[in-house]
C-alpha cells in the first residue's frame, strides 16, 4: 500500500472518526442525552467530507459506495436530530404561550413528542440492523486496507478549491437569498471547514484562523436553517382548529424573524471569512 503523507494522514482522520461514530453510538442509542447524537452525527458527516476531499487517493468506486452507506446512516440520525432542536426549541417557547393559547400549544407539545419518539424508534432499529453492523465491518476493514489509486492529491490544494468553490456560490447570490439557496452556501462552507480541518497542522495559523471563522458563519446558517425547519414542520402538523392556527402564524413569524437576523449576520460576517480563506488558501491554489 502506497504510504504518501497525504494517504497516511487522510486515514489517520478517518480512523479518528470511525472511532467517534463508535465511541458516541451507545448514548444516540440510548437517547437520554442529545448530545451524543449530535456528536455521532457529526462524525458520519466529517467521513462523508473526508471521503469526498480525499477521493483522488482512492478508487472511486469505493469511494461512492462508502458515501452513500454514510449518506443513508446519516439520514436515519439527522431526522431524530432534527426533532430534538425542535424539541429544545418550541417545549420553552410553547409553555410560555399566553392563556389563551396554551391549549394548543400542549398538544402541539404532545405532538411533537410522538413524533420524536418514533425517530428514536427507527434510529434504533437502524442501529440494531445488519446493514448498521455491515457498514461497521466495512469502514475498519477499508480503512485498514484501502483500495489506493495511482494517483497523489495535495490536500492543501483541496482545501483551497473548497474555499473557491465556497466563494463563487456566495458571489452568486441574490441581494435577498432564500432558504434553498442559503442552504447551499451552508453545505459549502462546512466543506470547506471540513477540508481546512485536514490541513490545520500543515497550513498553520492562517488555516486555524480561517476554521474559527468557517464555524462562525457555519453558526450563523445554521440558525436560519433551524428557522426553516421549525416553520416548515409546525405547518405540517398543526390541525384546523382556530387555536393551531394561531399558534402556527404566531411562530410563523417569529421564525421569520430569526431567518432574516440570520440573514445579515451571514453578509456581515461572510467578508472576514472571505479574507481568512485568501490568508490561507490563494497562495496554494495559484491565485
Amino acid at each position: 500500500m502506497r504510504t504518501s503523507s497525504s494517504l497516511r494522514h487522510v486515514l489517520a482522520a478517518l480512523n479518528a472518526q470511525r472511532k467517534a461514530l463508535h465511541a458516541h453510538e451507545p448514548g444516540a442509542r440510548a437517547g437520554k442525552d442529545p448530545e451524543q447524537l449530535r456528536k455521532m452525527r457529526v462524525a458520519v458527516r466529517r467521513l462523508r467530507a473526508i471521503l469526498r476531499a480525499s477521493r483522488p487517493l482512492f478508487a472511486s468506486q469505493w469511494v461512492r459506495g462508502l458515501r452513500r452507506e454514510l449518506d443513508w446512516l446519516g439520514g436515519a440520525l439527522g431526522r431524530a436530530r432534527d426533532l430534538d432542536v425542535l424539541r429544545t426549541y418550541l417545549a420553552p417557547e410553547l409553555r410560555a404561550l399566553a392563556d389563551g393559547d396554551r391549549v394548543a400549544g400542549r398538544r402541539l407539545l404532545r405532538r411533537l413528542d410522538r413524533d420524536r419518539s418514533a425517530a428514536r424508534r427507527t434510529l434504533r432499529a437502524t442501529l440494531r440492523s445488519p446493514r448498521y453492523a455491515r457498514l461497521l465491518a466495512r469502514l475498519r476493514a477499508s480503512f485498514a486496507r484501502p483500495p489506493v489509486s495511482t494517483g497523489d492529491v495535495s490536500l492543501v490544494g483541496v482545501a483551497a478549491v473548497e474555499f473557491k468553490k465556497l466563494r463563487k456560490a456566495v458571489r452568486a447570490l441574490p441581494d435577498r437569498p432564500d432558504a434553498d439557496e442559503l442552504h447551499v452556501v451552508r453545505i459549502k462552507v462546512k466543506r470547506a471547514r471540513f477540508a481546512a480541518e485536514l490541513v490545520r497542522t500543515i497550513a498553520g495559523k492562517p488555516a486555524e484562523r480561517f476554521i474559527d471563522q468557517a464555524k462562525t458563519v457555519q453558526d450563523i446558517l445554521g440558525e436560519h436553517q433551524d428557522a426553516v425547519v421549525i416553520e416548515e414542520y409546525l405547518h405540517q402538523i398543526v390541525d384546523g382548529t382556530e387555536g393551531g392556527r394561531d399558534v402556527e402564524r404566531y411562530f410563523a413569524k417569529r421564525q421569520r424573524k430569526r431567518r432574516k437576523k440570520a440573514r445579515s449576520a451571514f453578509f456581515d460576517a461572510w467578508p472576514k471569512l472571505e479574507r481568512r480563506g485568501r490568508q490561507a488558501w490563494d497562495e496554494a491554489a495559484g491565485s
